[in-house]
């Protein structure tokens, strides 16, 4: 008797854990969702924009950009590049130390006239562009120096060239020699203008009447 009412009790505990079970569904043993409400709003995302290389300007000659970009196509080949001058070589102020007096710097300018770099100066396609964005334009011609005027024969200095005026903010178009070592020296890995001649886009042209 005692062995029926054991097995019973067993029966009607199975019997309850079963019906427990069934009445759970399997979204009680889930984590609660994640609180991210539903939306059917589409995004209006801008295109991707297009990098478009720079070309040659129609008159044939070249931005500084271009140069930049593709310099290694005209290595060693004669180009035109218009820009502004963004930046010019002055050797008083290359030269100037912090103690220096304005009648030091003359001084020195005077009796040690070797210690000036020949000039140059840098391109950009803009008048404020950073020089880091600029190309190099080296080897321009400057006046003869007063111990050369001594010693030159005066045939040289018949034939010296002519010296451009260049000056910071000037439009300018700038021929030479795209190369990456000067003859005067200037080198650069990623190409610079080896100087031939320059035209003052700013100034007035001749049919201007001025």
């Amino acid at each position: 008797m005692r062995n029926a009412t054991r097995d019973g009790i067993g029966a009607l505990s199975l019997a309850v854990l079963l019906m427990a079970h069934a009445g759970c569904s399997g979204d009680e043993f889930q984590g609660p969702a994640a609180e991210v409400p539903q939306s059917n709003v589409k995004l209006d995302l801008p295109p991707v924009p297009q990098f478009k290389m720079p070309e040659p300007y129609p008159d044939g000659s070249h931005s500084v950009a271009e140069m930049r970009l593709k310099g290694n196509k005209y290595l060693d080949t004669e180009v035109t590049v218009t820009g502004y001058v963004i930046w010019m070589y002055d050797c008083a102020t290359a030269i100037r130390t912090p103690e220096m007096t304005d009648k030091d710097v003359e001084r020195l300018l005077k009796e040690e006239p070797e210690r000036c770099t020949r000039p140059n100066l840098y391109l950009g396609d803009k008048p404020d562009d950073p020089v880091n964005r600029g190309i190099w334009v080296v080897d321009i011609p400057r006046p003869p120096r007063e111990d050369e005027k001594k010693v030159l024969p005066k045939e040289d200095l018949a034939a010296w060239p002519e010296v451009p005026e260049f000056k910071v903010g000037q439009h300018v178009k700038v021929t030479g020699t795209w190369a990456l070592k000067s003859p005067q020296g200037f080198g650069s890995s990623t190409g610079l203008l080896v100087y031939k001649s320059m035209q003052d886009l700013d100034a007035p042209s001749e049919g201007d009447g001025n």
